[in-house]
């Protein structure tokens, strides 16, 4: 996995979060960065870029450029990654930041875009939609609910999207893992409390650990209340802001 690392450890999570999402957003190394309960924070190193330990990494793993020409080969196959998303002015922007993050590792990137409606849209005849994921990389947005079940299992391996299901799996990044798998079924049997949170946690260790998704944004949403209204707790984009409303008082 030291590929998939180092292309991690390049990305400067921070520069996405406040130059191109503002105060709606932070750098996140977890798929599941809300309630607080649910929250790793295993994986946290993500959040500091390291150029220079990602390019020792390679270099240790025998990643390296033979022939310099700025790409480094894996196996005699040079590193040349298509990396894929919407067609949406941010993302445009944050492909362009990753691509050139990766050519400072040795990593050369060709980047498309497509028109939302087709990427989302899931016609099973489209080459271009993410359920099809047509490239080595793509980027998109989703998230979690109050409780993370229903979204973590998507990540099973039953849910790959592939031709036998007409790429109708929820699982488009076609990563396997068994002991994930085995886990979730522990979760769904498991109520609300410490022991659920600690599952939670160790679900999400695994698929980030494995690179099967690597976090780059925790994109919250913009709300505002009346300064007497008292015991509004803004969610951070995981429900409707009225999840606690029966908390709310006038001061």
């Amino acid at each position: 996995k030291p590929i998939p690392q180092a292309m991690s450890m390049a990305i400067d999570r921070t520069v996405i979060a406040e130059q191109l999402f503002g105060p709606a957003a932070a750098p996140t190394c977890t798929l599941v960065p809300n309630p607080p309960n649910y929250v790793s924070t295993a994986n946290d190193s993500c959040l500091v870029q390291d150029i220079a330990g990602a390019i020792a990494l390679l270099e240790q793993n025998g990643v390296v450029d033979t022939d310099g020409d700025g790409i480094r080969e894996y196996q005699g196959v040079p590193l040349k990654v298509l990396y894929q998303t919407s067609t949406n002015g941010v993302r445009q922007k944050i492909q362009a930041l990753v691509k050139q993050w990766w050519s400072e590792i040795g990593i050369e990137t060709e980047l498309k875009n497509v028109d939302a409606g087709v990427y989302f849209g899931g016609d099973p005849s489209s080459p271009d939609t993410m359920q099809k994921f047509y490239a080595d990389v793509e980027m998109y947005n989703n998230g979690a609910e109050v409780d993370p079940q229903s979204y973590l299992a998507q990540m099973q391996c039953e849910f790959i999207a592939s031709k036998e299901n007409n790429w109708s799996g929820a699982n488009h990044w076609r990563g396997c893992s068994e002991e994930f798998d085995a886990l979730f079924a522990v979760l769904t049997t498991t109520p609300v409390g410490p022991e659920r949170d600690e599952i939670v946690k160790q679900l999400n260790d695994i698929i980030v650990q494995e690179y099967y998704q690597i976090p780059l944004v925790h994109r919250g949403s913009v709300s505002a209340r009346a300064n007497s209204l008292q015991g509004v707790r803004m969610n951070g984009g995981w429900d409707s802001q009225m999840w606690n409303v029966e908390e709310w008082y006038r001061e």
